[in-house]
């Protein structure tokens, strides 16, 4: 047990402010594609779990054992601020695994079934249309049609 008449700083709220920011740069890095990509979910949960470990046990040495550890009001403020990460992973955590699996999704370079979509100013216009010649003009019907595939909801 420290000695009482030491006063200490307390580091364990500094701790999980900084695994709580390392848990969001897990999740920012997940788009850069490192190796091991499915690891970094899982990195980014762990480092959320350890920041709440560290900041629980910062506001009990502030709390508990305020002689000995000072900064009551610090540990709060970065309890707070650290919160806020904490609390976006979780979210990013729990959205994502709602999104659809893209493994029936076609490939680069294989042929699409035909559908129909509406375009920017609400038309219906399907894959027949975008492949045929068009209307009045000599020009050749186009060959390819890229299509571009957003996964997601809007």
């Amino acid at each position: 047990m420290p000695d009482p008449t030491e006063r200490r700083s307390n580091a364990a709220p500094w701790w999980g402010l900084l695994f709580a920011i390392g848990g969001i740069a897990c999740n920012a890095a997940f788009f850069v594609r490192p190796p091991l990509q499915g690891m970094l979910p899982w990195l980014s949960l762990g480092f959320s779990v350890l920041a709440l470990i560290f900041l629980v046990t910062g506001l009990a040495r502030a709390f508990g054992q305020p002689r000995v550890y000072h900064g009551k009001a610090l540990s709060v403020v970065l309890t707070l601020i650290a919160l806020l990460p904490i609390g976006l992973t979780a979210f990013v955590s729990v959205v994502s695994r709602k999104l659809p699996d893209s493994t029936a999704a076609p490939q680069v370079g294989q042929r699409v079934p035909e559908f129909t979509l509406s375009d920017t100013s609400g038309n219906l216009v399907s894959l027949d249309q975008l492949l045929a010649p068009p209307s009045g003009s000599q020009a050749p019907a186009p060959k390819a049609v890229l299509v571009i595939f957003y996964r997601g909801y809007w």
